[in-house]
């Protein structure tokens, strides 16, 4: 009697335990799921949030386009960004040397290389760079050489800063209006911005 008893109550601990161990698979199975779409949920915010700052910034960076792009157009125009127009500068150094009226002018112009100065001009992250170039002029008088660079940066054929000038008496003997009195040795740096490198660097 006790055995039949028995009997009758193994199917049902078989299924109990049957239903006990693919209740806990379930819950593990449910709490993977969970995970798994916490997980996609957490990539799919960061990917909006990147999506909307990406946004936010070509609205900032067109708007800062816009506003400014005319003064860019004119640094442009004036040869500060870009390549370095050399060219452009010696025409410049021989159209003021003759607007001037000037005995002719004698330039070298350096390697180009970063430009040293540019944090003492708060602008220490962009690509500047310079360009030494030395000149001499011979001069009739002292007023001669401001002369000449009034004219030189008349031209607007680049941006330009005045280093250093040394004034030495011609060797005449004898002062002269139709013969040089004076010997101009002037150092010039050219800077210029190469929108290139500032294009890559942009984030």
């Amino acid at each position: 009697m006790a055995r039949r008893q028995l009997s009758v109550l193994v199917l049902p601990a078989v299924l109990f335990t049957i239903v006990a161990v693919g209740g806990v698979g379930l819950v593990a199975y449910s709490e993977t799921l969970v995970d798994t779409a916490e997980s996609r949920r957490a990539s799919q915010a960061q990917q909006l949030s990147v999506a909307r700052s990406r946004h936010a910034n070509a609205g900032l960076e067109k708007e800062i386009i816009t506003r400014y792009s005319g003064v860019y157009d004119a640094l442009a125009d004036i040869g500060f960004v870009g390549a370095e127009q050399r060219l452009d500068w010696v025409d410049s150094l021989r159209a003021a040397n003759r607007e001037a009226n000037l005995f002719g002018v004698e330039y070298m112009i350096g390697q180009q290389e970063d430009f040293t100065a540019a944090a003492d001009f708060g602008a220490a992250g962009l690509p500047m760079h310079q360009s030494v170039m030395r000149v001499k002029l011979p001069l009739l008088h002292e007023g001669d050489l401001m002369n000449f660079f009034r004219h030189l940066a008349a031209h607007r054929a680049g941006v330009f800063v005045m280093n250093s000038c040394t004034l030495l008496r011609a060797t005449s003997a004898v002062p002269s209006d139709a013969q040089p009195n004076l010997n101009a040795d002037c150092e010039l740096t050219w800077v210029t911005v190469d929108e290139t490198a500032a294009e890559v660097a942009r984030p």
